[in-house]
């Protein structure tokens, strides 16, 4: 009799988390839930825009206008429930097909999104729409008016926010009259290329068949979270703010430490870090960098940063770990592109990345250039060489990482211009990089 009633109550155990399972995970008929269109850029005015910045046209043709779209979206959160995201999409003005490229951008913690060229980054998106890609821009979870809180450096939530944005989009197509040519492409800078990494791996997983991915060009992304970025932690870093982004943000995802997280800080670090991450969240990296000291461990509590270092079971050091992406075989080809000068995302990540992956497949190929350049400047040739390789891929050719000699040489005298006025800068002042964009508040990528 005990028997046969441990049965039923198993059984009823079963049925009770199974229909639970299924109503969490209920996917809606649609992911997309619209579009906008929020600018045209016409082929007179970006012919102006690439003379006025020196974007060369013989390496990025503008070979069309190109219209802009804010997207909302649904993308599948922690608990299997669908929550409201935002991105937006260029869509190049033509009837060709043409190839999907996404660009994950870089890190953020101001909450609002701006569209077209007034952010850096998606000025990316309008380099390759103008040469006929379909370029997706996905804002991650919790920006631009999307539900809940982003989760920093997470590689699960960025690859699903990025997922399911392909597939809003992919909704959109028909209703505008475009059609893609079947190629997928996936690149982005910084923590973007962890998100690019994190979406290829997703891919190729087995969850997301009717996805096919053509080849992805992650760029200078922390993939070596617990090795060689985490030594970050322990000497003078230039942006300290990394640190407790991560802290705050696994938190609010994962739940790892009892009680409040703002204890995990000493003074006055724990006062300010939960004004910067209070609502709403308005302050930008620069501002969080002057609030914090030069070596990021010396704002944790004696006790917790000694679990870190010696603890391996440690909760944060566990969900780190989680979230490195060295050590997993890709099947569509890759290239990881970085620069040697780099002193806030080492270029020892790609390093890593690359020898583990590189001993198990030779579908992964890399591009490290520039002795003195750092994370800003390295941005331009990471995102060149990035299209240069899926130029290739679109033209057919059977070595897509083999660029032309014409493409090399302007690579390589780039580089080196950037390369002697970094060294001239860093002999000068002492500081590594120069670099307009660095002092662009809000504008890091």
């Amino acid at each position: 009799m005990k028997n046969i009633l441990f049965r039923f109550a198993a059984l009823t155990l079963f049925v009770f988390i199974t229909t639970i399972a299924a109503k969490a995970f209920d996917p809606p008929a649609q992911y997309l839930v619209s579009y906008e269109l929020k600018y045209t850029y016409t082929q007179d005015s970006l012919n102006h825009f690439w003379k006025k910045t020196h974007i060369p046209q013989m390496i990025v043709p503008v070979r069309n206008a190109v219209d802009v779209y804010e997207v909302v979206y649904k993308g599948l959160w922690l608990d299997s429930t669908f929550i409201i995201a935002k991105g937006s999409l260029y869509i190049p003005r033509t009837t060709k097909p043409a190839a999907e490229m996404v660009y994950d951008h870089g890190t953020r913690i101001r909450l609002n999104q701006q569209y077209g060229i007034e952010d850096f980054e998606q000025i990316v998106c309008i380099m390759h729409a103008a040469d006929n890609y379909i370029s997706i821009f996905p804002f991650y979870y919790g920006f631009g008016g999307g539900e809940k809180e982003h989760v920093y450096q997470d590689a699960w939530t960025e690859a699903m926010a990025t997922i399911y944005m392909i597939k809003a989009c992919r909704e959109i197509y028909p209703k505008i009259g475009r059609s893609t040519s079947g190629q997928l492409f996936l690149t982005g800078y910084s923590q973007g290329g962890h998100a690019a990494m994190a979406t290829h791996k997703m891919l190729e997983s087995g969850a997301f068949d009717e996805i096919k991915l053509t080849a992805s060009s992650p760029m200078s992304g922390a993939y070596d979270m617990t090795g060689e970025q985490t030594k970050t932690m322990f000497r003078n870093y230039t942006q300290p703010h990394y640190l407790p982004y991560l802290i705050v943000s696994y938190q609010y995802a994962y739940n790892i430490w009892k009680g409040d997280v703002y204890d995990v800080f000493k003074e006055p670090y724990r006062s300010r870090m939960r004004q910067v991450f209070a609502q709403p969240r308005d302050k930008d990296f620069g501002d969080v960098n002057a609030m914090l000291p030069k070596i990021p461990g010396e704002m944790i509590v004696d006790s917790l940063l000694d679990k870190f270092v010696n603890d391996t079971t440690f909760p944060f050091t566990c969900k780190l770990r989680e979230n490195c992406l060295c050590n997993w075989v890709p099947k569509a080809p890759v290239q990881l592109c970085a620069c040697y000068g780099d002193d806030e995302v080492m270029v020892q990540n790609t390093e890593v990345a690359y020898a583990s992956m590189r001993a198990k497949t030779d579908v992964v190929h890399r591009r490290v250039f520039g002795k003195y350049l750092s994370h800003n400047p390295c941005a331009p040739f990471a995102i060149l060489s990035s299209k240069f390789f899926f130029d290739n891929f679109r033209k057919g050719k059977k070595h897509p990482e083999r660029f032309s000699a014409g493409k090399k040489l302007v690579l390589a005298i780039g580089v080196d211009i950037a390369n002697r006025q970094a060294k001239a800068h860093l002999k000068k002042t002492g500081k590594v990089e120069h670099d307009a964009l660095a002092s662009r508040k809000g504008k890091k990528n």
